[in-house]
């Protein structure tokens, strides 16, 4: 038999508080990089309605005076819609998993 107050259960301790610990920090990774993709398409949504909507929009991509920027904004932000909620339930899970390996 085997004790486990020993090395063996130190181990599996401390393993189990790093692996905890790092659940944590990803949960809180996950649920900032949420709130930070939210305020970004906020503010790419607010740069294109101004400089690429309406008339002064319209005459400058004809113009092709925005080198390309109005669709690279648009590009941006249409992955930052497709990856927002992932990294929330990725934080959520991961917050949870550390909740229960503590």
């Amino acid at each position: 038999m085997t004790d486990s107050s020993g090395e063996d259960g130190f181990v599996k301790q401390t393993l189990k508080m790093l692996a905890g610990t790092l659940g944590f920090v990803l949960c809180a990774v996950g649920i900032l990089g949420f709130v930070v993709a939210g305020f970004a398409i906020d503010y790419i949504d607010e740069k294109l309605e101004e400089d690429c909507e309406g008339v002064k929009g319209t005459l400058v991509t004809e113009t092709d005076l925005d080198e390309g920027k109005c669709g690279e904004g648009s590009a941006a932000r249409d992955l930052l819609v497709v990856i927002q909620y992932p990294l929330l339930i990725a934080g959520i899970a991961c917050g949870l998993i550390g909740a229960r390996v503590f």
